[in-house]
């Protein structure tokens, strides 16, 4: 062999190596890639455990304080690096401060879906979140539960005033940028939230589609109840499909309290302490749980749901504590105690 046939060989192995090398150097498949596109079923109408675990994930980044970041823009960035690889291509946020509110939110989509997903009440101490913080915080100090009349909405609609002002300090900013990720090729709609955010999220639906967009799906989780009679007939005329899911006697679920005239929807799609899971189920019985309401906890629960061939499409839900803490239980006794307190306090 000669030697210029040696030369050229040695360089081609070279090459085949370097090449191996920039593969395997290359990022590992993210678990989950593509999903948003590959896996979430745009067109359902009502459940889809796919649809129910993409979007509690969604709300469950929606979090700044799950981020580690410092900053709003620091959350943008990391939101973005976290739901590229998923299958998500484009990207806008809303962080608007007024008197009356304080609303974050994304708005994500794909060739195929556009998901707005609404913040829930965030409190944190050192960095960590609080139960304890987030009911005293958002449920027992920061909403008063008036309720406002809302007329244009139908006769006799009235609903939460701390929601509706969340809602109407971003709708024109949110209307547009819908709008936006909306035209082109046909895409279908979707929201969602936890905690406030599964307060909001019904009222932007119904307020979108009163001004001409088609919304495929509403998926809450641990969202409390948002306005009267009137309004739950509305709404649920309106997208009779809608999901509501609760966790084991999510503490937020139970209110405001049903003798101040708030109702819920829908019927919600309960996941019970032992694991088992009823779609379109009763009302839980007994004392409300703060630990229930920890959107890591539904993240996860969802996510032992789903069957084997579905995990594995799907990115795992974060590593979270899970130990019950002192304040928590003194919480719900003195929040189940204002509860019959209020009831009683009414009827007299």
């Amino acid at each position: 062999m000669s030697s210029h046939i040696r030369v050229k060989i040695c360089i081609a192995i070279l090459m085949l190596l370097a090449l191996t090398f920039n593969v395997s150097a290359q990022t590992p498949p993210v678990q989950g890639e593509n999903c948003y596109s590959k896996v979430f079923e745009e067109k359902v109408i009502g459940h889809s455990l796919a649809n129910t675990y993409l979007l509690m994930y969604a709300a469950y980044n929606t979090y700044e304080n799950r981020m580690g970041v410092a900053n709003f823009n620091e959350f943008q960035k990391k939101f973005k690096e976290i739901f590229t690889p998923l299958g998500i291509s484009r990207f806008d946020f809303i962080n608007k401060k007024e008197k009356t509110a304080d609303t974050q939110l994304v708005v994500m989509s794909n060739d195929k879906l556009v998901i707005v997903s609404f913040r829930g009440s965030e409190s944190s101490t050192n960095n960590k979140v609080s139960p304890v913080k987030i009911v005293y915080d958002w449920v027992l100090t920061d909403f008063n539960f008036f309720k406002k009349r809302v007329p244009w909405w139908g006769w006799g609609v009235k609903v939460h005033s701390g929601f509706y002002n969340a809602l109407d300090i971003v709708y024109d900013d949110l209307k547009s940028l819908v709008d936006r990720h909306m035209a082109g090729i046909p895409k279908r709609l979707w929201i969602t939230g936890h905690s406030l955010g599964a307060g909001v999220a019904p009222l932007a639906a119904y307020r979108l589609s009163g001004d001409g967009l088609d919304v495929q799906g509403v998926y809450t989780f641990a969202g409390p109840r948002i306005g009267n009679d009137n309004f739950a007939k509305a709404l649920k005329k309106r997208f009779p499909d809608m999901q509501r899911w609760v966790l084991d006697n999510d503490i937020v679920t139970k209110v405001p309290f049903k003798i101040m005239k708030f109702k819920h929807i829908v019927a919600p799609n309960n996941i019970y302490g032992d694991g088992k899971f009823a779609i379109a189920d009763g009302e839980m019985k007994g004392p409300g749980k703060v630990k229930s309401h920890m959107p890591g906890m539904y993240l996860q629960k969802i996510y032992d749901l789903l069957p084997l061939e579905l995990k594995d499409k799907m990115p795992p839900p974060p590593a979270f504590g899970s130990d019950r803490s002192v304040e928590d239980a003194e919480l719900e006794r003195a929040f189940n105690g204002e509860a019959v307190k209020a009831e009683e306090d009414i009827s007299n």
